[in-house]
């Protein structure tokens, strides 16, 4: 048996000028910054960089550019899209959001009465602050302003010297 050493395979992909401009306005203007790295990634592996420099200058190991490349070449664009896994998950469970939209729909309250419904209901405290409650209630199409007194001006008091 003949002992080879084994070259390291050869990792390239050709792009036409509509899969650059997807690549690149993926790069430039997706909102979650791991996609946007991928598409840089692609894009560059596309002008001929070798793995070894993507991965160095985008700060990701060689693993990763290879595994964007098998993505790309399986599902296309669909294939770097899959897999976010970044960002906090939510304070509120979605037990305890559907329990805010009920009792938002039910009556007029407070956010600090909805909290209340959403703590007798689950009989825990609730888990975050009143304005991470806004926002869950916001993306569920809900929108809550702060009551606030406002001062009626009249006419005299405008035309005043």
């Amino acid at each position: 048996m003949k002992n080879e050493l084994a070259s390291p395979m050869k990792c390239t992909i050709e792009l036409n000028d509509v899969e650059k401009r997807t690549l690149e306005e993926l790069a430039l203007r997706h909102p979650y910054e791991d996609f946007r790295v991928r598409g840089q990634g692609l894009l560059l592996l596309g002008a001929g960089q070798r793995v070894h420099e993507i991965a160095t200058q985008l700060d990701v190991s060689k693993k990763t550019v290879y595994n964007w490349t098998n993505a790309w070449r399986e599902k296309g664009l669909c294939g770097l899209l899959n897999g976010h896994k970044g960002g906090r998950p939510h304070s509120l469970c979605e037990d305890m959001v559907a329990t805010a939209v009920a009792a938002a729909r039910a009556q007029s309250m407070t956010l600090k009465q909805i909290a209340q419904c959403i703590e007798a209901a689950n009989g825990m405290p609730l888990p975050c602050r009143l304005e991470t409650l806004a926002g869950e209630l916001k993306r569920a199409g809900f929108s809550y302003k702060r009551g606030r007194y406002s001062l009626k001006k009249n006419a005299t008091n405008r035309s005043l010297p």
